[in-house]
């Protein structure tokens, strides 16, 4: 792994980087963009993701043709299939929408190392000609612990995780410095769930958790199993939560700029450069991360008390001046 980030770093010095000034633009552009399963309509990463292709196209004065939209069928061949397309056809950014496209770009980027990719949603593909557009859950989830804190009454608040997802640990610690940092006796259960969340929000019920803060996205049948239970969601992958049920449980979310990643990205690609900032320098990842720091990631609060609400402002304005430290 060592001497595979060495290559890359060697190779990164002769790559165009996306901060610097403008060269001169290519005279066309062809960008691609491969939506997830659903496509537009999904309430959820392709609907932002159009958001941010509309605000592009208005910005840089692109046109239908500049900008093509596909959607995969879900199958690994089917993401390959429509990479390769894409690349064949000569566009000079191929962009995938979600982390559901790690496999698939991992595979194309090295098959194709002379083709310029990009992937929404992921900090997962180490090759140098892919720009993962990752969105930071660290700061997100110390502010979502300092809003169940203090929305809870039974002061037991709760983490739901989904089983596959590697930032489970990370997203737990920060959630209970957060919760903690608001109530010093505040007491937090977790829980990471698989396909189905009945078991765990059972669980959870039990301990008397009355404000979960939920990263776990794979179905809607979470807000029905809540019952009483305030919920804290993640915006856009949390399809439900625009639900009529959901606003009545919803007290706030995280919103991750899904939209704002795809204007990065098309803006790059008009200015004949390509997004390279160190994601995980572990890995070898290079793109962006995007934070509460450059407004690529925040918490809203819906239905959360004034108290909360200024609190979590105090703790972004400390997180963002270094008085409080995430945890790593």
């Amino acid at each position: 792994m060592a001497k595979k980030f060495l290559a890359a770093i060697a190779i990164l010095v002769l790559l165009p980087f996306a901060g610097a000034p403008a060269t001169a633009a290519p005279a066309k552009v062809k960008i691609g963009i491969i939506y997830d399963v659903g496509g537009r309509g999904d309430n959820s990463i392709d609907d932002a993701a159009a958001v941010g292709i509309a605000a592009a196209k208005k910005k840089f004065g692109l046109s239908d043709l500049d900008v093509r939209e596909l959607v995969t069928s879900g199958t690994s061949f089917d993401r390959e299939n429509r990479i390769e397309f894409l690349v064949k056809a000569n566009y000079d950014l191929v962009i995938g929408v979600g982390p559901s496209f790690n496999e698939a770009m991992t595979f194309m980027s090295e098959k194709y190392p002379e083709s310029q990719f990009a992937i929404v949603g992921s900090a997962s593909v180490e090759s140098i000609n892919v720009s993962c557009m990752n969105f930071r859950s660290d700061a997100s989830a110390y502010l979502a612990g300092v809003m169940a804190a203090l929305n809870s009454k039974s002061k037991k608040v709760g983490y739901l995780g989904d089983a596959s997802d590697e930032n489970n640990d990370l997203q737990l610690r920060n959630f209970t410095a957060g919760a903690k940092y608001a109530v010093s006796k505040i007491k937090v259960y977790n829980k990471s769930a698989g396909n189905t969340v009945d078991t765990e929000l059972n669980y959870l019920r039990a301990q008397n958790v009355d404000v979960l803060y939920s990263s776990w996205s794979r179905n809607g049948t979470i807000i029905g199993s809540l019952k009483s239970i305030k919920l804290i969601g993640i915006k856009p992958q949390q399809f439900y939560l625009d639900s009529k049920a959901a606003n009545k449980l919803l007290i706030g979310y995280v919103n991750e700029r899904f939209d704002l990643a795809v204007v990065d990205l098309i803006g790059a690609a008009v200015s004949g450069q390509t997004i390279t900032d160190l994601v995980d320098s572990k890995n070898g990842v290079f793109g962006r991360n995007y934070t509460i720091n450059n407004g690529g990631v925040d918490l809203r609060a819906t239905n959360a008390n004034q108290t909360s609400v200024s609190a979590v402002a105090r703790a972004k304005s400390a997180i963002l001046a270094k008085k409080i430290a995430l945890v790593k």
